[in-house]
């Protein structure tokens, strides 16, 4: 039997009462809503989303250093499954605009009203239901897949997100089931852990790279193929073929 899930939402704000009266007008509304944590700056509040991975994220838009607009652009690059919302003066109300190719969902003009409030979290809340539906829905489907059908999946998955951050974790919650019975699977068909295989999924795919575009500078590469930091794919690179990724690419390379 199914139940209504119950959300965790975070409010970014500098202004310790403006804070304090967003969260008590929201806990006034009586809604499927958790708060999970403040914070007062945008990279604080990076960390806070990090730890607690929560659904919606209500921030206002001017703060120092690191304002909402940077921080809905964040999210909507490394979580783009989190609501968005930002509170915005009437005079700042065209640059919050501005957020809409990062995936905000409403914005609310100060002070903020309880029926405003109310309208853009019913609409939102109708949204994630829908969401969570159709995750229930393929949670459900995914149990009546063999082993085997669901390694497939998982490899296709992994081939079709190489050049993204992929952890174990996301791939359980994207499937359904536990980090420690897909590892168990994947290992069990494929004879490799999920991310040896993805490490050799980048591996093939950076060889590829450093021989047939040798135009691209290394850094490049690296990024094309899941790894920010350049200096760990190349330790990565020399643990697996044995020679750095600059050598390879001499090596393999016949001049004109």
């Amino acid at each position: 039997m199914s139940t209504t899930p119950n959300y965790k939402y975070i409010v970014v704000e500098d202004e310790s009462l403006i804070l304090k009266n967003t969260i008590k007008k929201i806990e006034a509304l009586s809604l499927p809503l958790t708060l999970a944590g403040t914070a007062s700056n945008g990279m604080d509040a990076q960390l806070l989303i990090e730890r607690v991975c929560p659904n919606l994220v209500i921030t206002d838009i001017r703060m120092p250093q690191y304002d909402g607009i940077e921080l809905a652009q964040y999210i909507n690059k490394n979580h783009p499954t989190i609501k968005t919302v930002i509170l915005t003066g009437y005079s700042d109300f065209s640059y919050a605009q501005s957020a809409l190719k990062y995936g905000v969902k409403d914005y609310l003009l100060k002070p903020i009203t309880p029926e405003a409030l109310n309208a853009s979290l019913q609409k939102i809340l109708i949204t994630m239901d829908s969401e969570h539906n159709e995750l229930t829905t393929i949670t459900a489907d995914s149990y009546s897949l063999d082993q085997e059908t669901i390694c497939e999946l998982m490899e296709q998955y992994l081939r079709d997100n190489y050049r993204q951050d992929i952890s174990l974790g996301e791939m359980a919650e994207h499937f359904g089931f536990s980090v420690e019975y897909l590892g168990k699977i994947f290992k069990k068909h494929t004879g490799r852990t999920p991310s040896k295989y993805l490490t050799k999924l980048r591996m093939n795919e950076a060889k590829r790279l450093l021989i047939n575009q040798p135009e691209l500078e290394i850094q490049k590469i690296a990024e094309l193929v899941g790894y920010k930091d350049n200096y760990y794919f190349s330790r990565i690179f020399k643990a697996q073929v044995g020679i750095q990724p600059s050598e390879y690419r001499a090596a393999n390379i016949k001049p004109n």
